[in-house]
């Protein structure tokens, strides 16, 4: 079959077609492996969905201190303002699932920062790619009390295009791209080092020190998760850029 019919994409052999059906494609995310793994023996039994039971302050500190995944699934702005250091904010939409995918090791307790109403949703899109082990969860006023405690609640901070140009140029800052490749490949900010968002923990003895680092996406999503992770690996100089580099190109700005 392969010798008598073209593949449909100017291909005749098998290499060549998957060569050419893969090529722009996006990494696969980690969990992927481990879905091999569940697809071929099977799920564990879980009886139904089930919420976890809500959890207090005094919870989520030892959940943090015991390296559990703690996650804070509010929107990326609310998490931007406020949050207890040392949560990762994977906002609870439409890519929930692939970034938790990436981002918490199948051996990892998770902890959740979510609404009652939304609980039973991200308990679920978790259970879906093998993350069943949600310990507890925390209502969104957690943060609040945490703060009334006395203690920082960790702020994200952001940049937009126009303030971030200069630096750029004059080589102030370290240009972080979390994109894709086959994003970086088509066209990014001058010198921007490449490291996609689930690479980051992997990679970060790549990421230079000596100077802040602008952290970009394509639209300003997956850099807030990455600079929200940043943070949770002990890198304090991390800075979003809003609107990411669909904004500087926009911009006029050199690519």
């Amino acid at each position: 079959y392969e010798k008598r019919f073209n593949w449909g994409v100017g291909t005749t052999d098998e290499q060549s077609f998957v060569d050419a059906v893969l090529a722009g494609q996006p990494e696969p995310p980690l969990y992927f492996a481990e879905m091999k793994r569940i697809n071929r023996d099977g799920p564990a039994v879980l009886g139904g969905f089930k919420v976890p039971a809500r959890g207090d302050l005094g919870g989520i500190e030892r959940a943090l201190a015991s390296g559990a995944a703690v996650l804070d699934l509010r929107p990326a702005e609310e998490f931007g303002r406020g949050h207890i250091p040392g949560t990762v904010n994977i906002p609870l939409n439409k890519s929930f699932s692939t970034w938790a995918g990436w981002l918490v090791k199948y051996d990892q307790q998770i902890h959740l920062i979510v609404s009652e109403s939304d609980a039973l949703r991200a308990v679920r899109e978790l259970a879906m790619i093998g993350l069943d082990a949600v310990a507890a969860r925390y209502d969104l006023d957690v943060v609040a009390a945490y703060a009334a405690t006395g203690k920082s609640l960790g702020t994200v901070a952001k940049t937009d295009v126009a303030a971030a140009a200069a630096k750029v140029e004059k080589a102030q800052i370290t240009v972080l791209d979390v994109r894709n490749r086959s994003e970086f490949e088509s066209g990014h900010l001058p010198g921007a080092l490449h490291i996609p968002v689930g690479h980051l923990p992997a990679r970060l003895a790549e990421i230079p020190r000596d100077k802040p680092i602008l952290v970009q996406c394509q639209g300003g999503a997956r850099s807030a998760i990455a600079t929200s992770l940043l943070q949770k690996l002990g890198v304090t100089n991390a800075v979003d850029l809003v609107g990411g580099f669909a904004a500087w190109a926009s911009a006029g700005k050199p690519v």
